[in-house]
């Protein structure tokens, strides 16, 4: 498949991993770094990768660093993501992020998140999944600029709400395991003996 020129992927891996106890980026499942499974995975899908971390896991792909301005958690590096990009990549409308413990991403991710042309998240047919989801720079952007930096951290679940993002629906909820401990990672093993 030839690559998306509107589409623009971030790897959201600058969490602290406290529950896993190692860095999830570089933990080893089925023979690969986990980070390096999901730029295997969607290099060919996006025009331009991004790393939301705070190195580059000797990647060679360019790290957007969390302003020291906003929120704690996921919600600050989407911030800070769109605000990078609507200063030196202003031609892009948006950025699909997924996080690097997800071994089992739907390979379509990119293209149905996209589609709509506006925010979009992924859900199963359990929940949301405000991590995997297509966020536009200008409506980011415009939430960021009213939001009161007195508040506590929000969530993904509130910028999702607060942008209202659509839903697009995958129906295999296997597709959006995170691996956040170390028994998830036995679980993501027996997925993958499995043929998930």
């Amino acid at each position: 498949m030839t690559k998306n020129p509107s589409a623009c992927l971030v790897i959201l891996a600058g969490g602290q991993s406290t529950r896993m106890g190692t860095d999830k980026a570089a933990i080893n499942f089925d023979g690969q770094r986990l980070i390096d499974i999901i730029i295997g995975r969607f290099s060919s899908k996006a025009e331009r990768i991004f790393l939301s971390a705070r190195k580059d896991y000797e990647t060679g792909f360019e790290v957007i660093l969390d302003d020291p301005d906003t929120p704690d958690g996921p919600v600050g590096a989407i911030f800070s993501v769109a605000a990078m990009l609507r200063k030196v990549r202003p031609e892009l409308i948006g950025f699909v992020t997924i996080p690097v413990d997800a071994p089992f991403a739907p390979p379509d991710l990119i293209e149905r998140l996209t589609a709509s042309g506006t925010c979009t998240v992924a859900q199963d047919l359990q929940r949301i999944h405000p991590t995997f989801a297509y966020w536009r720079c200008d409506i980011v952007n415009s939430v960021r600029d009213k939001h009161d930096h007195g508040e506590r951290s929000p969530s993904l679940h509130w910028l999702a709400r607060q942008c209202a993002a659509e839903l697009e629906t995958w129906t295999d909820e296997k597709l959006f395991l995170n691996i956040n401990r170390p028994d998830d990672l036995l679980v993501a093993e027996r997925h993958k003996k499995a043929g998930a």
